[in-house]
């Protein structure tokens, strides 16, 4: 399209405004600081997964330590009972009396070692069931935190997108009152640069953007009829005129 009323070019520019605020809040929703805050959580619950699992081993292990540690000390103490009773009881030999009062010593002796290892398992019991609860609590306060924060990015998202929806309708308004040649030929410049579409041109100075614009073309610019649309040189975007 090689022309189009001054008056309608011009609503380009209140295009490239909604445009412009739709990328706006398209980048923003993309760029939510309570995103990377869940991001951060996220991590956080997994490591703490990793640890719980670790912890429930340790403490299947040290039940297990526990639990053993018991038995020996029961087995021993259980055995130098019996002995006892049947030193007490007096129906064997002197020497079989002496050989018994010596296991009994040796029983008692290894009993006072198996009840500190006894008493070192159950510390460690303790101590793996303190950290397995810990981890239990932990993972709460990370999920609490986790619906906080989703929450609190749910109701971003329900604002952007209304004020979202709100600019494609007027988008789409205005839009509905330009020709659809002009309309694509704004797009397709818009899509090319990355989003500018269009630029106004007041005198010889531009608005916004970083076109340059030589003696030449401002020269073709000033000789160019009035409804003629024009395209910068150097990025073919779209020069209105709005001093005319």
């Amino acid at each position: 399209m090689t022309s189009a009323p001054i008056a309608e070019q011009r609503l380009l520019i209140d295009l490239q405004d909604i445009d412009a605020g739709l990328a706006r809040l398209a980048h923003e929703r993309r760029a939510l600081p309570v995103l990377a805050r869940i991001e951060t959580t996220i991590t956080r619950l997994k490591d703490n997964k990793r640890a719980a699992l670790l912890a429930t081993a340790a403490l299947s292990e040290a039940k297990q330590g526990a639990t053993h540690a018991e038995d020996e000390v029961g087995q021993v103490v259980r055995r130098a009972a019996a002995l006892r009773e049947r030193l007490a009881a007096g129906g064997d030999a002197a020497r079989d009396l002496t050989a018994i009062q010596g296991e009994i010593d040796q029983l008692g002796r290894r009993q006072a070692v198996l009840e500190d290892a006894q008493i070192a398992a159950m510390e460690a019991l303790e101590a793996a069931q303190a950290e397995s609860d810990r981890l239990a609590a932990e993972e709460q306060t990370i999920r609490a935190a986790g619906r906080e924060l989703t929450a609190e990015r749910d109701a971003e998202f329900t604002r952007i997108d209304e004020e979202t929806e709100r600019l494609r309708a007027r988008r789409d308004e205005l839009a509905g009152t330009i020709s659809a040649a002009l309309l694509a030929d704004y797009d397709a410049v818009r899509a090319a640069t990355g989003g500018l579409g269009v630029l106004a041109l007041r005198g010889h100075r531009l608005e916004g953007g970083s076109v340059e614009l030589s003696p030449a073309e401002l020269a073709r610019i000033d000789a160019a009829p009035a409804d003629a649309i024009i395209h910068a040189e150097e990025n073919d975007v779209i020069l209105v005129r709005m001093d005319i």
